[in-house]
């Protein structure tokens, strides 16, 4: 899988890869933002387990929320979910606050790895292809899979 070849690639580097949650660990269950009731993933949690375990990469969960209530959700749904995970390693970007509520997703995601990437490698799993095509655009330094490059 080219996902595990570029890690493989670089597994002489310090890589950071930033893992969107809804749609890749968590299920995206379209205008249902009550995640009491959102599937885990688990295939793919169980792929983040393993990559934090690997000495040269870190792992940060980047997401978009429309509310800070559902940032608040999304924080309680990781405590549940993935209780392995440092929380201090997830960025919530939240559409609630001023300078945010009119801009798109991509382009805060994007914004925020402009600003905040600061290992040799730096790499993006997102399901979400009008955000892959605007951040693969406009990063040039960050590599990006679509998280079908994790399933088997």
């Amino acid at each position: 899988m080219k996902f595990y070849n570029t890690l493989d690639e670089y597994k002489d580097k310090d890589i950071t890869i930033y893992v969107d949650m809804d749609g890749v660990i968590a299920e995206y269950d379209i205008g249902n933002f009550n995640y009491n009731t959102i599937r885990p993933l688990k295939s793919n949690i169980k792929r983040v387990e393993e990559l934090i375990k690997k000495d040269n990469i870190k792992v940060k969960i980047l997401t978009v929320c429309k509310t800070d209530k559902i940032v608040e959700e999304k924080i309680d749904w990781l405590k549940r979910n993935m209780s392995f995970f440092d929380i201090n390693d997830v960025i919530f970007i939240s559409k609630e606050q001023e300078e945010y509520k009119k801009v798109e997703s991509q382009e805060l995601k994007s914004n925020y790895l402009k600003e905040h990437m600061n290992s040799t490698i730096n790499i993006l799993v997102d399901d979400d292809n009008s955000i892959i095509k605007y951040v693969r655009k406009n990063n040039k330094d960050l590599i990006v899979f679509q998280v079908s490059s994790w399933i088997d």
